[in-house]
């Protein structure tokens, strides 16, 4: 028992950080916050990079699209656990990029030797303009599948997606470890009421789960 559970408050939500991804360049994730939605507002439009290599971003984007992407985010808190990281430079510094992970609540593919549904998580992640090539969203990356999502929520597989001329976001999903597993797909993005073609990656905590295919086909 912890000792927020034996004087009756609540425990804090598991992965909330701060985590130090890198000394150098400093590179931390910790959990958002409704103070980072000034700074997200000015980043998302400084240019429409983030917008047109995304599905779901607005451009311009306004405070009340910061807003509800944030509450959600800390709507997690709730459920006893965060899985919406900002990307900064020291601990509490101003926001520089973003990375997250959703669980897949209806996985019937079962895990072989548990018996119990396969736990698969999908990750997404942008970065500030300012920052690009500086290897903010690979380190996130892998530091997020690798040291939060593997060992702390022990997910069997994550999952990663990109248009498929994508290629700085393909790269981020490689440099996690990730492999191909859907080359192209045809995708309905609503925001452009047009469909584009994706890929799909994935990556497996243990071998024994590499037999089971958790992208979506074409």
């Amino acid at each position: 028992m912890t000792l927020q559970q034996d004087q009756g408050q609540t425990p804090a939500p598991t992965a909330m950080g701060p985590y130090m991804v890198s000394s150098d360049p400093p590179h931390y994730l910790s959990t958002v916050k409704m103070s980072d939605i000034p700074e997200m507002v000015r980043v998302l439009n400084l240019s429409k990079d983030i917008y047109d290599g995304t599905a779901s971003f607005q451009y311009p984007y306004l405070e009340s699209h910061a807003e509800v992407r944030v509450r959600r985010a800390l709507g997690y808190h709730e459920k006893g656990f965060n899985t919406h990281w900002a990307m900064r430079t020291s601990p509490d510094g101003p926001l520089i990029g973003w990375i997250h992970a959703y669980f897949e609540p209806d996985v019937k593919d079962l895990h072989p030797e548990t018996g119990k549904p396969v736990k698969l998580a999908d990750i997404g992640y942008w970065v500030s303009p300012e920052y690009t090539r500086q290897g903010y969203s690979s380190r996130s990356a892998w530091f997020v599948v690798h040291e939060i999502l593997f060992k702390e929520f022990k997910v069997d597989v994550v999952r990663g997606s990109a248009y498929i001329e994508n290629m700085a976001s393909r790269k981020i999903l490689e440099s996690s470890g990730m492999s191909c597993e859907v080359e192209q797909r045809a995708d309905f993005i609503p925001k452009l009421q047009q469909h584009r073609q994706v890929c799909e990656y994935s990556i497996h905590r243990a071998q024994c789960t590499k037999h089971i295919l958790v992208c979506r086909q074409a």
